[in-house]
Formats: C-alpha cells, sequence, structure tokens
C-alpha cells in the first residue's frame, strides 16, 4: 500500500468521523425539540441551530432558547422565530464584541441588544477593558431593561470599568437599579445613586457588595418610565 493510497483513506476516515459527529449533535438538537413538536418545525429549527453553529455561535443560547419555548408551551413557529432572532443578535454582538469573544460575552450581547443595545455600544464596552466583559455587557443589558437611557447607562458602565470596577460591583449596580425601580424609584434616580454608592462607599466581602439603600418612596410618580420589552 503506497503513501498516496494511505493518505487518501486516512482522510476518508476523518470525513466519516465528522459526519457521523455532525449527525450526532444534530440528533441532540432534535431531541431537545421534544416529540410534540411537528416534523417541520423541527427540521426548520435543527437547520437553523445547524447553521450557527457552522457560523461559530454558541448553540448552547439556542438550545436554551428552544427549552423555554417548550416550557411556555410556544408552538413551533414561535420557537423558530425566537431561534431565529436570538442568532441575529448573537452575530450582531460578534460583530460588536470581535470573533474571539466567549460564549459567555456573547450571550450578554445579545441580551443587551434584545432591550436596546447596538453594536456601537459593544464596541465601546470592548475597548473600554482588556478584561472579559460579560459582566459589564451584562450590567450594561440590565440597566436598559430596568428603563435607564441607553447612553447613560453605556457611560455609567465604562467610567466604572475606567475605575477598575470588579465584576462584583458592576453585577451590584444592576441588580440594585432593577430592585430600586421595582420598588417604585424612577431608573435614572435609583441608577445615579446606587452609582454614586458603588464610587464612593462601596464595601465588598466576597462577592457581596453592600451599599445603603436609597430614601423609600411612598408615591412614585405617575409618569414613571416602563423598562423596554425583551425581544423574543
Amino acid at each position: 500500500m503506497n503513501i498516496v493510497r494511505v493518505s487518501r483513506l486516512l482522510a476518508l476516515a476523518t470525513l466519516l468521523v465528522v459526519a457521523r459527529r455532525t449527525e450526532a449533535q444534530q440528533i441532540a438538537y432534535a431531541a431537545d425539540l421534544g416529540a410534540e413538536m411537528d416534523s417541520v418545525s423541527r427540521a426548520s429549527i435543527t437547520r437553523e441551530i445547524t447553521l450557527a453553529r457552522d457560523r461559530g455561535l454558541p448553540v448552547e443560547a439556542l438550545v436554551a432558547k428552544v427549552r423555554e419555548g417548550r416550557l411556555k408551551r410556544a408552538n413551533g413557529l414561535r420557537i423558530h422565530v425566537a431561534v431565529v432572532a436570538l442568532a441575529r443578535r448573537l452575530d450582531s454582538a460578534r460583530a460588536g464584541l470581535g470573533p474571539n469573544s466567549t460564549p459567555e460575552e456573547l450571550a450578554a450581547g445579545a441580551d443587551a441588544i434584545a432591550v436596546g443595545g447596538d453594536v456601537s455600544s459593544l464596541r465601546t464596552l470592548r475597548a473600554a477593558t482588556t478584561r472579559s466583559v460579560a459582566a459589564p455587557v451584562g450590567t450594561f443589558a440590565q440597566l436598559l431593561a430596568s428603563g435607564v437611557e441607553r447612553a447613560r447607562a453605556l457611560t455609567m458602565v465604562v467610567n466604572l470599568l475606567h475605575r477598575n470596577a470588579t465584576p462584583a460591583q458592576l453585577l451590584a449596580l444592576g441588580n440594585l437599579v432593577e430592585s430600586d425601580v421595582v420598588a417604585g424609584i424612577r431608573p435614572d434616580e435609583a441608577a445615579a445613586f446606587r452609582l454614586r454608592a458603588i464610587e464612593g462607599m462601596s464595601i465588598l466581602s466576597g462577592d457581596k457588595v453592600e451599599v445603603a439603600a436609597p430614601a423609600p418612596v411612598t408615591q412614585p410618580p405617575a409618569t414613571q418610565s416602563q423598562p423596554p420589552k425583551r425581544r423574543p
């Protein structure tokens, strides 16, 4: 058996292994769709997830979206639309954060885009630090979801990054603002108060950030802004 023939056999074996692995992955995706889904929807969703994988997108987020749809008892068409929309947001997130972004960063970027973020904002956050931007982008998304205006939310997160804020501090900002807004405080007021607290007098205890609570609001303003709705 000559060297050329051996090389061809090795190449063929490699192709067969890749093909079987791809088929196994597709079967795994289809299994996550549930037997109760119609065959047309199952095939179209599996195709979208496979295409996303081939583009280098984190398919875990897409499979999670399918599971979310199943838990909500959405029909196959609605789940397919949601998967396609998420794949597009992941593409946009990668355009803003760069091709070497981690799955966690891309997922956070997709969440930010879903609530009003844009590619330019993600690029700004990426340029603001040399560390992982999963927490900063996640905080940016949470501020947007709480109703904080996009430019204001971006400035807040970038300023904290320039002050070398830790991921715990950044995540605390988003969580505290969200809690304040749920309690009836206006998003801009909650964001301003929490930012000053974290910048000036935050006390880190492990991964927990303890800051004083603002004065309770007994009668929230009648024109209270509503957080933007998340896209499917």
